[in-house]
């Protein structure tokens, strides 16, 4: 059976529709794949920026560390510089020369 004008018309319709969905689809494709490689890009300098924080503290604990070190050795080579000064000055040869108190062991 031959198909009238209003017919044609119906059929063409939804072919447009469906033709329009698919360029609709399509952008919605490259949209989503503009957001996954952005996503993507930031992942990667979120990676980064941790490596450099983990840099950073690396850093930052072991300038903590030779402070203390050094903090703890200077205390120790004050106590070995007072020693030497007293030994020079004589005070601690009078001291070891020094005889015991009665009553203590020798």
């Amino acid at each position: 059976m031959k198909k009238t004008g209003s017919e044609q018309k119906t059929t063409g319709e939804p072919l447009a529709r469906v033709r329009l969905q698919a360029d609709v689809a399509k952008q919605r494709v490259r949209i989503a794949k503009d957001e996954l490689k952005r996503a993507r890009k930031r992942l990667k300098e979120a990676k980064r920026e941790a490596k450099r924080a983990r840099k950073l503290a690396a850093a930052a604990r072991k300038a903590w560390k030779r402070a203390r070190r050094a903090q703890k050795d200077g205390s120790r080579k004050a106590v070995a510089s007072k020693a030497a000064r007293l030994r020079t000055s004589g005070v601690a040869c009078a001291v070891a020369d020094a005889q015991p108190l009665p009553g203590a062991l020798p």
